[in-house]
């Protein structure tokens, strides 16, 4: 995982134009630009590291890990402006693989590059205390969409080259892209779903219990209060006292619905998905989807609840 992290950090500060240098094994230093001074906290200069140990051995670094300050706000920007970047596979031809129908493929010695996508995603819960997980999911134009992997993919760069081998075109469709990220958003709401509801369970539990000894606090003050109105002597200003016990029992009723209101926010469960980015690893293929098989996965395509009022998501477009 410390690897997937530092590749995260380092390509983020390659975005915002940060050069860093390794000063010994595990520790790195950088000169951070006036214009992002503010997001590093002031710093100008920042030595930072990876492992845990090292950080507690030198208390001038900056630990970045999982569940770290900055961290956080490194993932935060990034998910607020998602972008995809595009890895040419440096292995040989490939055939194409089998497509989640298992569809007949027409085979053909041409080649070509084959589109396959990692999408980044942060889930976001929020629900009396925040708490974040990144996940990654596999998207294939041919095959569909994969598995859903726990925090960042671990993309070898060995393999992979910033430019194509000459003379290979790219089988490019916008359209293939945006139905493989409605699938993948599709598919991590599924698996999210049982998580969601465990949460959300856990939350109305709390909420009850909470409500439930305030109850009785003021169920004890609404006692006292009648107790005192039954004990109230005739005189003069016998009905002003009980007008005035009378309005503070009505204030405890009132200071019940103010508490469940306070309760209901606190513990309701909020969850936000943003896509961090997006990287399309172009692989050389030997053979050609047909073009029925294509159409017809268009007419199954559906798109995913998460802006559903019911469902609580939120999400961020993946195309921009």
């Amino acid at each position: 995982m410390v690897n997937k992290v530092q590749e995260l950090v380092f390509s983020f500060m390659e975005m915002v134009g940060i050069e860093s240098r390794e000063l010994e094994t595990g520790i790195w230093a950088a000169a951070i630009p006036e214009a992002e001074q503010n997001f590093f906290n002031g710093f100008e200069n920042l030595k930072f590291t990876f492992d845990r140990e090292k950080a507690e051995l030198h208390r001038d670094l900056e630990l970045i890990c999982e569940g770290s300050f900055l961290l956080r706000k490194i993932i935060e920007r990034l998910a607020e402006l998602p972008k995809a970047s595009r890895l040419y596979s440096l292995k040989a031809p490939e055939v194409l693989p089998p497509g989640p129908g298992h569809e007949l493929r027409v085979v053909s010695d041409n080649v070509y590059y084959r589109e396959k996508v990692v999408f980044n995603f942060k889930v976001q819960y929020e629900c009396d205390q925040r708490r974040e997980k990144l996940y990654s999911i596999i998207a294939d134009t041919a095959a569909g969409v994969s598995g859903i992997e726990d925090g960042l993919c671990n993309i070898d760069m060995t393999e992979f080259s910033e430019t194509p081998q000459p003379g290979l075109q790219i089988e490019e469709s916008a359209v293939d892209i945006l139905r493989l990220y409605l699938q993948s958003c599709q598919k991590l709401e599924e698996s999210l779903s049982d998580e969601i509801a465990e949460l959300r369970e856990w939350g109305d539990e709390q909420c009850h219990e909470n409500l439930k000894v305030f109850e009785a606090y003021l169920e004890e003050q609404k006692q006292e209060l009648l107790k005192k109105k039954e004990n109230v002597c005739f005189h003069l200003y016998f009905f002003q006292k009980e007008e005035e016990i009378d309005r503070l029992i009505e204030n405890l009723e009132e200071e019940r619905k103010r508490k469940l209101n306070e309760l209901q926010e606190k513990f309701s469960l909020r969850v936000n998905i943003s896509l961090i980015n997006a990287v399309v690893l172009c692989l050389p293929t030997v053979g050609v989807a047909s073009n029925k098989t294509r159409k017809s996965l268009d007419k199954k395509m559906t798109m995913p609840g998460f802006n559903s009022p019911t469902g609580g998501f939120e999400a961020r477009s993946a195309i921009q």
